[in-house]
């Protein structure tokens, strides 16, 4: 255990610089404007998105409230989940078997994907906690070895729905490994779930849900799916050297002959999304990232080599989420702040500031006027901003509003490398 600790501190510190260097991204800013700013009321009624984890939403409103507005504050309810992942996965591993735990628990303080996810404003770590709680009660339940597991999973995954109703992936996937024993506190649990959600369904309706506008079903959708586990995989093992990577996917192959009950779930999973003929945005499949790493590193063979293979692991992985720079998978705009500063020495109140999105939330963030979503284009004088991230240029972003630059006179106020800003007057 006492490696496990170092682990979990260790993650902690390689994090907490990101907490607050990193501007807020689109999905994390937006969840702050729209919920974890606004009354309480709004975060647990109001599903005008799937960008409302209402869970976190309230965690957030209440560190908003307790800290003000800065990154660190409205990252730590997330942060703090992260953390959290690298004990559960030391404990998730041990309730599955008998080798490898220090390798998965290595794996989940180091991987870079987690620890974005981990600075990032969003409910996916504490969805990856509640999917580990359910895998540690699920196996407790299988044999029976503790009291009261029924209920731990009951409000594990309860709380997983009300974060993320991605939730169901995972839990379908664990209540097919319990069989039997797990048809009792699985419906308990979407009883429990549907109870948590009841203001929602009362006042924004079930299909904001089940059904809303950002999950509907793809006509191309099965043309997408031949690339799409190359994509997951990709968004998985983001900045992750291709030897460990080759190395994770072979122990991942002999690991399923250990752990192949657990994963008989996947098959339903992967019906439900066939029925859905929606390809779920990669960051939906982190809780069974982890699952992945438990799974690979209980093949791994020499148990008095264990500790030394997971910290060069854990260096290794550290120094690569510390080493490369990764576009978020939720938007952003780089240089934001430094855009911001821009403009307030050079715009007047009221002067319009043009981005498309992802840039646009991020901008409102800081200027702290939601009303920049909605600018006005008929002033003399405006403000353009490109993200050449998203390939965003000043004739795109022009066209995006259906502007025309010849009706402008057009400069440029300053070049931040990774976007640009300028000014267009009458």
């Amino acid at each position: 255990m006492t490696a496990v600790v170092v682990l979990t501190i260790a993650a902690a510190v390689a994090r907490l610089p990101v907490l607050v260097s990193r501007p807020m991204g689109t999905d994390e800013a937006a969840s702050f404007l729209y919920y974890g700013s606004q009354p309480l009321w709004v975060a647990v009624s109001i599903y005008g998105s799937p960008n409302n984890h209402i869970l976190h939403s309230v965690l957030m409103h209440l560190t908003f409230k307790l800290f003000g507005p800065a990154e660190w504050a409205l990252r730590l309810p997330a942060f703090l989940a992260g953390i959290a992942i690298i004990p559960l996965t030391y404990v998730a591993a041990r309730a599955l078997g008998d080798r490898g735990a220090l390798l998965a628990t290595a794996l989940a303080a180091s991987a870079p994907v987690l620890a974005d996810y981990s600075t990032n404003a969003r409910g996916y770590t504490m969805l990856c906690c509640f999917a580990l709680v359910c895998t540690i009660a699920m196996a407790q339940i299988k044999s029976g070895s503790a009291r009261y597991p029924e209920i731990v999973f009951i409000v594990s995954a309860a709380l997983g729905f009300y974060t993320v109703p991605v939730m169901l992936y995972p839990f379908v996937m664990l209540v097919v490994w319990g069989g039997r024993k797990a048809v009792r506190p699985a419906i308990v649990a979407l009883a429990l779930a549907a109870v948590l959600y009841l203001p929602v369904f009362v006042v924004s309706g079930i299909g904001m849900v089940i059904s809303n506008p950002y999950v509907q079903p793809a006509p191309d959708f099965f043309r997408q799916l031949a690339a799409y586990p190359a994509t997951v995989w990709k968004a998985m093992f983001v900045s992750v050297p291709a030897v460990i990577q080759i190395l994770i996917a072979i122990g991942f192959a002999n690991g399923l002959r250990r752990h192949w009950r657990l994963w008989i779930g996947i098959v339903p999973v992967i019906a439900i999304v066939l029925l859905q003929r929606v390809a779920p945005f990669p960051r939906v499949w982190l809780p069974l990232l982890l699952l992945l790493f438990i799974t690979a590193s209980a093949a791994w063979p020499w148990e008095r080599s264990e500790l030394a293979v997971a910290a060069v692991l854990f260096v290794t992985l550290t120094i690569c989420t510390l080493s490369f720079e990764r576009l978020r998978e939720t938007g952003e705009l780089r240089a934001v702040r430094e855009i911001v500063r821009e403009l307030n020495r050079r715009a007047a109140p009221g002067d319009p500031v043009l981005a498309t999105p992802p840039s646009d939330i991020p901008i409102a963030f800081y200027t702290r006027r939601v009303e920049a979503l909605r600018p006005d284009r008929n002033r003399a004088r405006l403000f353009v901003v490109e993200n050449r991230d998203y390939h965003q240029d000043l004739m795109s972003t022009l066209r995006f509003f259906a502007m025309d630059p010849r009706r402008y006179a057009i400069r440029k106020v300053r070049d931040f490398g990774s976007a640009a800003l300028y000014e267009l007057r009458r």
